[in-house]
């Protein structure tokens, strides 16, 4: 079974389930008369496939997270990229100046639930189908919150493997500075990054990042790309912050202090 086979919408009747399983999530659903219960645990292993069955365990209102939505049976379920930023550290890139370099990284997915469509109003939840560790990106003082992603990554798509809950995620970075540019800590800002359904696998957008120098900061951009996500994509999630076509952030962390995060 595939993620898209998931997150579509379900009529669920009173009493009635759905169990799925991803990545470390186990999820069982319930419709009761006024509202959806969920109940969440994590497993030791990762699940090999995707899966989700109408048989559910026999669990009672008190026994899950219970959000009161009223009479209607429709759930739509959505993939959704992590809500906050992710980092890879350590990575071992090092790009000269005038030089362009485009590799490919892997972002575990989220499940998002929704009352019967698509909209604010509507949103009920989201769970994270594998938990990354936080993580601090920048100094101390003037930093941010996110989630550490490791530090692999993959300049040949072709060779790249990735599991049924896992988005391929393209980055293009542009050394513009008259300096060498080594990566330590490179932050992917996917609240600005929208999903798409290509050749069987989950792409996000391109992230598109020139470096100007240390002492300047970064303008990073983002957009589907033929090339990369092929001629017949189709998109399946909107970007969460729906503003993020061209914006000038911090992108890279040269590490001043001593320590790891």
């Amino acid at each position: 079974m595939n993620l898209k086979d998931i997150c579509r919408l379900h009529t669920i009747q009173n009493n009635k389930g759905i169990a799925i399983k991803a990545g470390k999530l186990h999820l069982q659903v319930k419709r009761f008369s006024m509202g959806w219960g969920f109940k969440a645990n994590e497993t030791a292993s990762e699940a090999e496939e995707v899966s989700s069955e109408e048989n559910i365990s026999d669990f009672q209102v008190s026994e899950s997270d219970l959000f009161q939505t009223g009479k209607q049976d429709d759930l739509l379920i959505v993939p959704a990229l992590p809500p906050k930023p992710v980092v890879l550290k350590n990575s071992g890139i090092r790009i000269l100046p005038d030089q362009n370099m485009r590799f490919f990284v892997k972002i575990p997915l989220w499940l998002q639930f929704y009352r019967s469509e698509l909209g604010n109003e509507n949103f009920i939840t989201e769970y994270p189908l594998f938990r990354l560790s936080d993580t601090w990106f920048g100094e101390p003082d003037e930093g941010e919150p996110a989630y550490a992603l490791g530090n692999f990554y993959q300049k040949n798509l072709s060779l790249i493997e990735v599991k049924p809950w896992e988005a391929i995620c393209p980055v293009n970075i542009r050394n513009n500075s008259n300096t060498l540019l080594e990566v330590q800590r490179f932050i992917i800002r996917t609240d600005y990054l929208s999903l798409v359904f290509s050749n069987n696998q989950i792409f996000t957008s391109l992230t598109d990042i020139e470096y100007k120098g240390k002492e300047q900061i970064s303008s990073a951009s983002y957009s589907l790309n033929n090339s990369i996500h092929g001629d017949s994509f189709r998109q399946i999630a909107q970007p969460r912050n729906a503003g993020g076509k061209s914006l000038l952030k911090i992108n890279f962390h040269f590490i001043k202090n001593i320590y790891q995060l």
